[in-house]
């Protein structure tokens, strides 16, 4: 598990940080760079499979009859992101077949009917498709992200009003940019269907944004309650630095943020990030449900065990304003294992 994360943590900052000098390249070495990008996003397709299939393992292992329906619903869930980064995949393939296989001879090489494509042939159904798989996963990834949200401040709840409209807002220009694509023209690079593109993101962005910033916030405010209350095996397993980073979906939002900084400058790297970007908005929730099927994520029953935990230990220093017994608290406050 900590190996993939580490991996994962590893492409970002390689890919999201930007070149220290940029030199002039041959134009084969130009036309060659696609294949690059294509093998790369294939290892991060290969990553996904391997996430996949360990949290499935994980999940079937841990059904009981108190688990049931949540590890059915993460094994559905899973398994409708990895059918729709297939499709994503499959699509892009196949427009690169078209540039660099099937038209390589044509007047200017792959680049010039790659332009060409751009104007008459970027909304073949198979390029609407794609862009409807990655937006439709995307949905998919920030409604869980919303979701355990909402876990985490149940308690305030009038906090989660304006990261819902941002995603409701994100979702309806999603669908708006994947129809405007599909028209005749509809190139997500150029032309009008630009501004949908980067409205969609800059929503879909913000709310990533925003919802990283609070899950971060309330788990260094665990974190603070926990050290002095629970045991630093459970302290660290919910609110160390690895815990941090898979739940606030972090590294997914700085990814997000690279991408939209290069395609509104409509610079020729977005295309390539933004291949890698559309891979994470996978597997970024797909971590998230490993680590909950590993026994290490958060939970609905995790959370409010814990807080029932870190209550009792409050109330410990209090001796006065205990209504347990001594061995009733120490019995709840232990926590030797939690049960997700």
């Amino acid at each position: 598990m900590k190996f993939t994360v580490i991996l994962a943590l590893l492409v970002v900052a390689v890919y999201a940080a930007p070149e220290p000098v940029k030199v002039e390249l041959p134009q084969r070495t130009v036309e060659e760079e696609p294949s690059r990008v294509g093998a790369f996003a294939a290892i991060l397709y290969g990553l996904q499979l391997s996430l996949y299939f360990q949290s499935v393992y994980y999940l079937k292992i841990g059904m009981n009859k108190d688990t049931r329906k949540a590890n059915a619903f993460y094994i559905v869930f899973s398994t409708v992101l990895l059918i729709l980064l297939t499709l994503a995949t499959a699509a892009n393939l196949w427009f690169g077949e078209a540039i660099w296989i099937e038209h390589r001879d044509v007047e200017g090489g792959p680049m010039a009917y790659f332009s060409e494509a751009s104007e008459r042939n970027i909304a073949a159904f198979y390029n609407t498709l794609g862009t409807a798989a990655d937006v439709t996963a995307n949905v998919l990834g920030d409604g869980l992200m919303l979701a355990r949200c909402f876990m985490f401040w149940k308690h305030m709840k009038v906090v989660m009003i304006i990261p819902t409209l941002v995603y409701l807002g994100s979702v309806a220009m999603g669908i708006t940019t994947t129809i405007q694509s599909g028209l005749p023209n509809g190139d997500l690079f150029k032309g009008v269907t630009v501004n949908f593109g980067i409205s969609w993101l800059s929503l879909t962005i913000t709310f990533n944004i925003l919802v990283t910033a609070m899950i971060v916030g309330r788990l260094l405010w665990l974190q603070n309650k926990m050290s002095s209350v629970l045991s630093i095996e459970v302290s660290k397993r919910y609110t160390g630095l690895l815990a941090v980073l898979v739940e606030s979906a972090l590294p997914f939002t700085l990814l997000g943020v690279a991408y939209l900084a290069l395609y509104v400058r409509d610079l020729p790297e977005s295309l390539a990030l933004g291949d890698i970007w559309g891979t994470f908005v996978v597997i970024s929730p797909q971590l998230i449900i490993l680590r909950v099927a590993m026994g290490a994520g958060w939970t609905q029953n995790a959370f409010e065990r814990i807080s029932t935990g870190m209550e009792l230990g409050a109330l410990e220093r209090e001796p006065e304003e205990d209504h347990n017994t001594p061995a009733e608290s120490q019995s709840k406050v232990s926590h030797p294992s939690l049960q997700v």
